[in-house]
């Protein structure tokens, strides 16, 4: 075992572990498509989330690196498609999420899963002299959303080290990917 106390363990390690964060974009991203933008996550229940209008996929490292940045949705992502074909995994997406009365927009990167660019619900305190109100509403709409993200990337986590990953999960995409 690493000692991570050591800032250069700590590097390594996270180098090492840094595909997570493709592969759960890729994989969220994939399977919003199968399932009509509806995901059920635990324990928040059923969600929708689709990403709107800019998928980054990347291949590579350092000078050797092939990055394409896809702006069109409505051709059912077909450059994107064609990305991940040629072995490009989604590095940032701009994304749109939907629970049963609230709806956020946000652009996730894989190397952090930080949450950029949030945009709120709808209906927020917007009165000047409640300025504190509209801070502690945006920043309890802000936990919430991380609390999706949370739960989206635990479900993923748990799929991708359980068996049913190699078994049922990668042929799923597999099959979608090959669909015309």
């Amino acid at each position: 075992m690493q000692d991570t106390n050591e800032p250069t363990a700590f590097l390594d390690l996270w180098r090492e572990k840094s595909f997570l964060g493709r592969e759960f974009l890729t994989w969220l991203w994939i399977t919003s498509e199968i399932h009509g933008n509806l995901l059920k996550i635990k324990p928040q229940g059923e969600v929708e989330l689709w990403f709107e209008n800019r998928l980054t996929l990347e291949s590579g490292e350092g000078a050797g690196r092939k990055a394409v940045i896809c702006r069109d949705p409505e051709s059912k992502w077909a450059e994107a498609v064609c990305a991940l074909k040629e072995g490009k995994q989604i590095t940032r997406g701009r994304l749109r999420l939907r629970t049963e009365d609230k709806e956020w927009g946000l652009t996730l990167n894989a190397d952090t899963l930080t949450p950029h660019g949030v945009s709120f619900p709808k209906g927020l305190v917007e009165a000047e002299d409640q300025a504190a109100d509209l801070f502690l509403e945006r920043a309890a709409l802000l936990r919430e959303l991380v609390g999706l993200i949370e739960s989206l990337c635990r479900q993923f986590l748990e799929l991708r080290l359980s068996e049913a990953w190699a078994a049922e999960e990668l042929p799923r995409l597999n099959k979608w990917l090959r669909t015309p």
